[in-house]
């Protein structure tokens, strides 16, 4: 989940935050499979575009350079017909809308790289001929219905679905962009995204998806068919001069994952689940805090689909992992900040801009019988508290609060 500071809630679940579990049941859907690649394609920006201006990473890109783990998405489609029908009816298709939207979002077929000014400075490098890689691939061994629904099922063969982004023997360049089309023959087919958290958020991941598939519904695409993004990432300023502590801070998250192990990912038994509140749960859940909250005589605050999910979600995770007493719990999450920066930004940039909220409770007041409501009321205050604030002043407060924080919420979907 994401706030953009909006009231719109949709349930939406890319591949990167989907809920991972150990189960022994459904063996069903622990299948082990296996994908062959069709075709591997390189996608040019079309009409050809010459070499462009490096592109300083901002402070708020270059922090994710720090953290090795990749944006990965996944979306899946009904398409009940044999392969060859997509390589010849849709392929074309797809690869020729891409390549006019790279035209228009070149930083994404680019790479980066450090700069030769200085070896703690980063950029984005577009030159001629640059390109994304695209891959064809064909998965067996499990069916679509069962590898793209809700229930339990096998987080390896997920994996199988996701690109990995090129590496490069030169040391410090890094590939922003790939993509993974797998069909299921006569069922459907899945789309994977893996992107680099450098080049842009959650935001602008989606703003070059909707206009890739903008591209795509045209009969005859051209590049008329696609908004071009804002891409001057001078605007970004470090007023707080927070650079520094960021990258030190991103440093110290990254050795307490150490410490706690790596993820495992090969795992067998390790399957994802999706949750979901529909619009009725989310409508009695909102109704219950607001009359607790007209009874108790508590002031008002900011109260959504948003704010009631998280704070149910977060009550059931600090029960499930058996917090207690006075320990101190925050839940964090990404705020789109381009329309909160002083002066405002271009709604379309594309790079990172993002704050965070931040909300403190201790476990006992969580776990009481008013847990709910008393969660989202910290939450809408804290999203209330953003106001007027500056963007390296809210960083530095999640920051100091950084070991505390146990659940984090991510993804940009709409």
């Amino acid at each position: 989940m994401f706030y953009d500071g909006n009231d719109r809630t949709q349930v939406h679940t890319p591949f990167h935050s989907l809920i991972s579990i150990k189960l022994s049941q459904r063996k069903s859907s622990l299948l082990m499979a296996s994908v062959r690649v069709l075709q591997e394609i390189r996608i040019f920006p079309s009409p050809p575009l010459p070499a462009q201006p490096p592109q300083a990473l901002s402070f708020l890109d270059a922090m994710w350079l720090q953290n090795s783990q990749p944006v990965e998405r996944l979306f899946f489609y009904n398409f009940p017909h044999p392969t060859s029908d997509f390589i010849d009816h849709n392929l074309p298709i797809l690869t020729k809308s891409l390549s006019l939207t790279l035209r228009h979002f070149y930083p994404l077929a680019g790479s980066i790289r450090t700069s030769p000014d200085s070896d703690n400075r980063f950029e984005i490098v577009y030159e001629e001929g640059d390109s994304v890689s695209f891959i064809v691939a064909e998965f067996t061994g499990d069916d679509f219905g069962n590898i793209s629904g809700r229930h339990p099922r096998s987080f390896k063969n997920l994996r199988l679905l996701v690109p990995k982004l090129a590496s490069s023997s030169y040391g410090f360049i890094y590939s922003p962009l790939s993509i993974q089309i797998t069909v299921f023959q006569n069922q459907g087919l899945s789309i994977g995204f893996t992107i680099n958290h450098a080049v842009c958020d959650g935001y602008g991941s989606m703003q070059f998806l909707r206009s890739w598939a903008a591209a795509c519904r045209s009969a005859k695409p051209t590049l008329d068919d696609i908004c071009p993004p804002f891409l001057d990432r001078s605007v970004i300023i470090d007023t707080h001069g927070i650079r520094q502590k960021i990258f030190d801070a991103t440093r110290q998250f990254k050795e307490i994952l150490k410490k706690e192990g790596s993820f495992p990912f090969s795992d067998s038994n390790l399957v994802s689940a999706t949750f979901t509140l529909n619009k009725n749960h989310i409508l009695r859940l909102k109704e219950h805090v607001r009359t607790k909250q007209v009874e108790e005589g508590k002031p008002s605050y900011h109260l959504s689909a948003f704010v009631v999910t998280c704070a149910y979600v977060w009550r059931c995770l600090v029960k499930a992992r058996g917090y207690d007493g006075d320990i101190k719990l925050c839940l964090g999450s990404p705020v789109d900040w381009r329309s909160r920066m002083r002066p405002p930004i271009p709604s379309n940039y594309f790079g990172n801009c993002l704050g965070t909220f931040l909300a403190e409770l201790k476990a006992v007041q969580m776990l009481g019988k008013d847990g709910i409501e008393v969660a989202a009321m910290e939450i809408g205050k804290s999203i209330d508290g953003l106001k007027g604030k500056d963007l390296g002043e809210i960083l530095e407060a999640g920051i100091d609060n950084l070991e505390f924080t146990i659940l984090i919420l991510g993804g940009g979907g709409r």
